[in-house]
């Protein structure tokens, strides 16, 4: 659909209108910046809606102009806070702007066709849906209050290609460790432990998920408590200690009923959407390349 595009692998053909990998890769990175399906599979079947779109309006003799997408490119725009930040998360996201400009054209087109077919998307939300899926999110796991553990890292760093001498210097940084041990009272004495000591990394808090960690570890921090170091540990670049700074519960935001009214009305018109586009998708000739793509 695009220019390098043509030399890519052409994975489906709707109406003779080539649909390739590259195209499928461009769409997956827009949706990271605008929001829709971020899979293979999702961004495939919204290029295959827009070829749709393209070659039907194609035969009805409906175009879009170039004033009208830069018009509607603006308008969008301008709600994500002007063309220049459009235009920076588009370039770090690696969209060009072709393929933006392609999926506002889609759209434009989209609502031409569905006037055309004398479709209405009605977005007629029922509040006991809304309760419905408001008490489902509730109870969501993501939701629940976690544990975490926030720590940090004392690292004293080996810097030895000889293995003799990183053998010998580790002894040293040992007895460096035990040291800062000794001295240790908390993390708020982190610097005056380790102020005396040669090249010593102390890492920023970490928050870490007390379920991923190896249960022994868990365990020696949990003995350890807030006022003792872990370790120390032979790490792959030195020597390394570990601080348990605090425990605490983090209860994630929830959303509120207005929001939850939003995400039912948007599933409203993406079902109605949808609805119209299998119907203009049974018109169309698309031919697969790769039979594990095919869409309904």
């Amino acid at each position: 659909m695009t220019g390098p595009a043509q030399a890519a692998r052409v994975l489906v053909l709707v109406n003779d209108y080539p649909i390739t990998d590259f195209d499928v890769a461009q769409r997956q990175k827009l949706h990271r910046v605008i929001g829709g399906p971020r899979d293979r599979k999702g961004a495939l079947k919204a290029l295959i809606n827009d070829a749709v779109l393209l070659t039907e309006a194609k035969k009805l003799g409906i175009a879009v102009p170039d004033a009208q997408v830069t018009r509607a490119l603006e308008r969008m725009a301008k709600g994500m806070g002007g063309m220049g930040k459009l235009k920076a998360a588009l370039r770090k996201a690696g969209v060009r702007m072709q393929t933006m400009r392609a999926y506002v054209r889609s759209t434009l087109l989209f609502q031409i066709m569905a006037r055309r077919m004398g479709k209405t998307i009605r977005a007629e939300v029922n509040e006991k849906d809304v309760e419905r899926r408001y008490r489902q999110i509730l109870k969501d796991p993501r939701l629940q209050p976690v544990t975490v553990y926030e720590l940090r890292e004392i690292l004293l760093p080996i810097d030895a290609s000889n293995p003799v001498m990183a053998q010998q210097l580790a002894y040293a940084r040992l007895a460096e460790a035990q040291q800062i041990m000794q001295r240790y009272r908390g993390c708020g004495s982190l610097r005056k432990a380790t102020g005396d000591i040669f090249n010593v990394r102390i890492s920023r808090p970490l928050q870490a998920d007390p379920r991923r960690m190896p249960r022994k570890l868990r365990a020696a921090l949990r003995k350890a408590g807030t006022k003792r170091l872990v370790g120390p540990m032979r790490a792959p670049n030195g020597i390394q200690l570990l601080a348990l700074c605090r425990i605490r519960k983090i209860t994630p935001p929830r959303p509120s009923k207005e929001q939850v009214r939003q995400i039912v009305k948007a599933e409203v018109i993406n079902r109605e959407v949808e609805r119209i586009l299998r119907q203009l998708r049974r018109k169309a000739y698309i031919e697969y390349k790769d039979k594990r793509l095919v869409i309904n």
